[in-house]
């Protein structure tokens, strides 16, 4: 954060306090004795009131030019910060338009297609968590056999954790089976659709030539399954007896006949699409609120505050030191009436002799 300095608020070049003790100190020749009468006709404005006029034109100047140089340091940290700003601000501009795009996508995508989810909220995760517990379970039997083996723990359980996953993935297809299943339900002629929903055409015209590679999956899966069950068994077999290898084959093929299901019942691509667009619109809003919350925009704000601040303080500092020397002129006539008189004649209109006239050419 750029610092902010305690300033000293002292006159720029004496103290009204020392000038109301000249002022007292200031005493005119004395002419005549003039009681209680009005500011003689034949006295114009005083050397003494014009000094003082002069020295209230100066606070005037003077206060702002302090000013202006107590906040040079604010404002050259604010325009040192000009180039990164204008950065940050072009890429806050562009990302703004990317929010307001990603929620337009995830509003249009939301209307037309929630319809057609069929998967319930809160599925998605707890596909995940059944998922992962189905490999945990598969990579724990035959991590345990072997080490029982006689492997060592460490590459024991580096091949575990590749044929539990290896029994895991083989489900997956259930997903695709799924999908295909869904995308048949939802299959409609392209002539038929409207013009939000040819947006999304793959969806309702989806076709049979994913069949076939579906049908490729489904059997490199089922012989993943094959041999994750018959490498348990052999193992399982070798160590415990035959009875055991078979129990652990079998579950080692129930799981991944359960992580199809699993899939199957878990998969919706519409569902997965339109959770597609919350996730963009959550990064969008990630890195416009990063973007709005840059150091050099929060900087440049508080230099560019800090140095506005301190020229209007001492913008007012000096209109009212001007106002107060100017007074002290008026003091010195105050304390002076055997030269002075008392105060300006009847219809003088309120003294308008001896007033300063301000700058700009106003009295």
């Amino acid at each position: 954060m750029w610092p902010f300095h305690k300033r000293n608020h002292s006159s720029p070049s004496l103290s009204t306090d020392a000038w109301t003790r000249e002022a007292d100190a200031t005493s005119l020749p004395r002419l005549d004795e003039v009681g209680g009468h009005p500011r003689p006709s034949g006295i114009g404005v005083t050397y003494a009131e014009e000094k003082y006029h002069a020295l209230a034109d100066e606070q005037e100047l003077a206060w702002p030019a302090d000013g202006e140089r107590e906040a040079r340091p604010y404002q050259v940290r604010a325009r040192g910060l000009d180039r990164r700003v204008t950065a940050t601000e072009f890429l806050l501009t562009e990302n703004a338009t990317e929010v307001r795009q990603a929620h337009a996508d995830h509003q249009h995508a939301a209307r037309v297609l929630t319809p057609y989810v069929r998967r319930e909220p809160g599925a998605k995760l707890r596909y995940l968590i059944c998922w992962v517990i189905l490999w945990l379970g598969d990579t724990t039997g035959v991590w345990s056999a072997a080490v029982i083996n006689g492997d060592v723990v460490a590459i024991a359980f580096g091949q575990a954790l590749s044929a539990g996953l290896a029994a895991a993935c083989a489900g997956l297809v259930g997903s695709e089976l799924k999908n295909l299943r869904m995308a048949h339900a939802r299959q409609r002629d392209p002539e038929s659709l409207t013009k939000d929903e040819q947006r999304y055409q793959r969806f309702f015209t989806g076709s049979d030539h994913g069949i076939g590679i579906v049908k490729l999956i489904g059997l490199l899966s089922l012989t993943v399954v094959v041999f994750v069950g018959v490498g348990i068994f052999a193992l399982r077999s070798s160590i415990e007896g035959s009875a055991s290898g078979l129990t652990f084959g079998l579950l080692a093929a129930a799981t991944a006949i359960a992580s199809g299901l699993l899939g199957f019942w878990a998969a919706d691509e519409v569902a997965d699409l339109l959770a597609t667009t919350v996730k963009r619109v959550a990064r969008a809003e990630k890195r416009h609120r990063t973007l709005a919350a840059a150091s050099p925009l929060k900087v440049r704000a508080q230099a560019q505050e800090a140095a506005r601040s301190i020229l209007a303080e001492y913008q007012l500092r000096g209109k009212a030191a001007g106002k107060r020397v100017e007074s002290l002129g008026r003091h010195v006539m105050l304390r002076n009436p055997q030269v002075v008189g008392h105060a300006y004649p009847t219809g003088d209109q309120n003294g308008v002799i001896g007033r300063r006239p301000r700058r700009g050419g106003t009295a």
